[in-house]
């Protein structure tokens, strides 16, 4: 899993400009994660990476990856489902370091207390369905197999982006007003789009 450099205080800074509550709750996300080594992200994911989704109806629990026997071609099938476009009845090989995000974040919820699986809103989008989402961008990672929009139960949303922020792999976008949070394996980068939708 290729690695970003990691800059807390980069990131602090960008999270203060556009929300000083997103910048708040994300240090304090920094002290509760009481990192076990220097490189506390990949700490996380050195054993073995596994999900626990929920999509609608639909429940997986997958263990792409083990240290021992390495990358699980059927979970990661099983996981490229269930991140499937539902309007287009496609699936789409879903990008690695997208899983690793998600994982990430997950285990590092859990190991501070907070067992639950991850709500997926939206993953793979064909451009057909991407044109049809509002404020979609047009070169969206959804498009790439690189994005889901996410919620935890019983995590706030603001809570949820500052941990994705803070670990590091790929974008973060947090809506307010909204219940989500985006996720993905680009480039490096946080957005805040304060416009207040309605309906």
């Amino acid at each position: 899993m290729a690695s970003n450099d990691f800059t807390p205080n980069r990131r602090r800074l960008v999270l203060a400009c556009g929300c000083c509550a997103l910048a708040s709750l994300a240090t304090e996300a920094v002290a509760q994660r009481n990192p076990p080594s220097e490189d506390w992200r990949a700490t996380l994911l050195q054993d073995k990476r596994e999900l626990w989704l929920v999509r609608d109806e639909d429940e997986l629990r997958a263990t792409y990856w083990t240290a021992t026997t390495g990358f699980n071609r059927d979970e990661y099938q099983n996981i490229c489902w269930l991140l499937r476009d539902k309007r287009a009845g496609r699936i789409f090989p879903i990008d690695r370091h997208l899983l690793d995000v998600l994982c990430g974040v997950q285990t590092w919820l859990g190991r501070n207390g907070h067992q639950s699986p991850i709500q997926i809103n939206s993953g793979y989008r064909t451009m057909a369905t991407n044109r049809k989402i509002e404020g979609a961008a047009r070169n969206s990672q959804h498009i790439l197999g690189k994005a889901a929009d996410i919620v935890v139960p019983g995590v706030s949303p603001v809570k949820l982006a500052g941990m994705a922020s803070l670990f590091g792999r790929g974008g973060t976008g947090f809506y307010v007003g909204k219940d989500f949070v985006h996720v993905d394996s680009g480039d490096d980068r946080i957005w805040i789009d304060q416009r207040r939708r309605t309906g």
